[in-house]
């Protein structure tokens, strides 16, 4: 992050001609290393706290940890490296100096990262541009074109498949053809609903603020064009370039050339398209050579391709073929991955979406993500399989669905060992807030610090959760049970008061309960204002422009030019030209709005005291903090900021 912070303070300088003659002068491959070491692949594991962690959108109304996003959801470190690093190339480019391919491919991977589709196609056309045409021949260039243009990388979606989630809606127009008018009509007003209730630009385009990210990704052409152009060019097309196709073709909803490929290059194909369900994948040829044969990052691939487009049940039993006949082990982020795309197909809105369609094939319930869970953790299944050891997020998605199947009882055990992760996590940010406060700490301490915190407040919004979604379904499903309302609901809430809000409200038979849990710490408040949702499109009929066609050439008389006639509905209605217009609407309502509006602000005050100034009053500190928490504080650190930097 040195580099990162020296090169902002050039960006900004107060004499721009010295940095430009500063840039002239640096080597073609020193400067090369300079733009290299802002490759996002880089600076992810060292720079940014919330590396592997998926910031959702209700996590901003209760913690600090969604202020590292801006308003589209994407990291700021990621948007502002790419503002900087464009800045310093271009600055660079107008005194005549050449970008090499590898600074081309760090652009793309900075676009990729901001979720940028626009930057990213404005840097491929670019890099192509000029007689030298430096792109032209590589590989290499197409292939990381592709996984920004897709956001094909996990960093690239911001770890949310959500996001990228292929949407029926998205394909009328272009590809399919609804032949019941009212099924279009009815996914229309859900994606209005879910419009008219959001409050941020969350999973928006940056580039197109009114189109949800998906709609953008979902254009079958991009990609048809894309990967013409490299059989065009005879470039080679290795399991890389491949598995990169197959997760654009997820993106845009091309499943069936999704299985053309499949055909094409291993002869794999299936017994019943038509029932995912009861299909067999059979074929796959040995003989193509030990390169070509399907590796780890090719079933990778084909998972998140085929869950893009609702097909998780093909996808699962895709993965365990490839295994067992290409004799490769399945490994744990395959198995994490398979399960979260089957809980996203599970859950709202993909599933009311599949049942609106009535397409058997993408209709998943709860019960298909807990034989995911089962599968993953038995290692019983695959090639060479051993047990996974799930991590949190895996964890958190048993335990959701284990409530959306109502096994209560079940689900509360489950939630027990929750709630020691989240202690594990305390300990954690405990250990490395010590490890901060040393007076020759190193500077990734700062680092592993807020990690830690980003650790902690995500495990507690999971429990959070689970605990507001157990009291609805359980109350819900046993609201005549007087025993259940009177003494195990009580008894969950003194269980998780930590993890309820104040206060704890749940159904009965006799109306609406309210436990209040004053012990727990406000991370929110409430406030009455008036809210304005993003702008969306929406096409309607514009009744100034009523839809006229020509008369047949039987139809009018020879040498007379052809009268215009009114186009009508069977019924008898007037058709007319469609327009684009914007909606927004305005709602008055209470809003959550969190305590803590900057994550990490209040670890910029840990400093240490005027030597010899301690609090006297150190007998509660020291019950609640260990020898070495109180060793600090002799040495004059500042109490108050270390116990609101352990707790939250």
């Amino acid at each position: 992050m040195d580099i990162f912070m020296e090169l902002k303070a050039l960006g900004t300088h107060d004499e721009p001609y010295k940095v430009m003659e500063a840039l002239i002068a640096l080597p073609a491959t020193a400067f090369s290393e300079l733009v290299r070491s802002l490759d996002p692949f880089r600076i992810a594991p060292r720079a940014d706290v919330t590396n592997g962690f998926r910031i959702s959108r209700a996590l901003g109304y209760f913690s600090p940890v969604a202020s590292l996003d801006n308003e589209f959801g994407v990291r700021k470190l990621y948007y502002n490296t790419l503002q900087l690093i464009r800045s310093v190339l271009d600055l660079r480019q107008k005194q005549g100096r050449d970008l090499t391919l590898s600074d081309y491919i760090v652009l793309l991977r900075c676009a990729g990262a901001a979720s940028d589709i626009e930057t990213a196609k404005a840097i491929w056309k670019q890099s192509r541009e000029g007689g030298q045409n430096k792109t032209a021949s590589s590989g290499l260039a197409y292939n990381e074109f592709m996984k920004a243009r897709f956001l094909t990388e996990p960093i690239y979606m911001q770890r949310d498949l959500a996001r990228v989630r292929m949407r029926p809606r998205d394909l009328t127009g272009h590809r399919k053809r609804f032949a019941k008018k009212k099924l279009l009509y009815r996914l229309d007003r859900l994606r209005l609903n879910i419009f008219a209730h959001q409050r941020s630009y969350y999973g928006r385009s940056p580039n197109q603020p009114t189109h949800d990210l998906h709609r953008v990704l979902s254009l079958h052409q991009p990609i048809r064009r894309t990967y013409s152009a490299v059989k065009k060019k005879r470039l080679t097309v290795d399991r890389d370039i491949l598995s990169t196709y197959f997760i654009a073709c997820g993106r845009a909803g091309s499943l069936r050339e999704l299985l053309r490929q499949l055909w094409s290059t291993w002869r794999i194909s299936l017994t019943d398209f038509k029932n995912h369900r009861d299909t067999d994948i059979v074929g796959g040829v040995l003989d193509r050579g030990l390169l070509f044969r399907p590796n780890l990052r090719v079933m990778n691939a084909l998972v998140d391709a085929l869950g893009c487009t609702g097909h998780v049940i093909l996808a699962r039993k895709l993965m365990i073929f490839l295994s067992h006949k290409y004799q490769v082990p399945i490994p744990p982020e395959t198995w994490s991955l398979l399960l979260e795309w089957t809980h996203v197909i599970a859950s709202k809105p993909a599933s009311t979406e599949y049942k609106i369609l009535g397409d058997s094939n993408r209709i998943v319930a709860p019960e298909d993500v807990l034989d995911v869970w089962h599968m993953m953790v038995s290692g019983e299944h695959g090639w060479s399989a051993t047990p996974v050891e799930p991590e949190f997020k895996d964890f958190d998605i048993y335990v959701k669905n284990l409530i959306a199947s109502r096994q209560v009882e079940r689900a509360r055990e489950e939630m027990r060992r929750g709630v020691a992760m989240y202690e594990s996590a305390c300990q954690d940010v405990e250990t490395a807030l010590f490890e901060r406060l040393y007076r020759s700490a190193p500077p990734e301490a700062v680092t592993r610090h807020m990690r830690a915190k980003v650790k902690q407040h995500i495990t507690w919004f999971a429990i959070e959760a689970w605990c507001w979604t157990w009291l609805e379904t359980s109350s819900k499903l046993h609201r005549s049970n007087e025993a259940f309302s009177s003494r195990t609901i009580p008894a969950f809430v003194a269980e998780f008061k930590e993890f309820l809000p104040n206060p704890a409200t749940y159904k009965t038979s006799g109306g609406t309960v309210r436990l209040e849990t004053p012990q727990n710490s406000m991370r929110h408040s409430w406030t009455l204002q008036v809210t304005r949702s993003p702008p969306t499109a929406l096409r309607v009929p514009d009744r100034t422009k009523p839809k006229h066609t020509h008369l047949g050439d039987g139809e009018a008389q020879e040498g007379a030019e052809r009268p215009l006639i009114p186009v009508v509905m069977e019924s008898g209605k007037q058709l007319y030209e469609t327009t684009t217009i914007r909606l927004n609407r305005w709602t008055k309502e209470m809003v959550r709005k969190r305590t803590d509006r900057v994550f990490g602000q209040l670890e910029k005050g840990l400093t240490y005291a005027d030597e010899g100034v301690v609090d006297e009053d150190h007998e509660a500190f020291g019950r609640a903090l260990n020898e070495e928490a109180w060793r600090i504080q002799k040495s004059g650190l500042k109490k108050r900021l270390v116990l609101r930097s352990l707790l939250w």
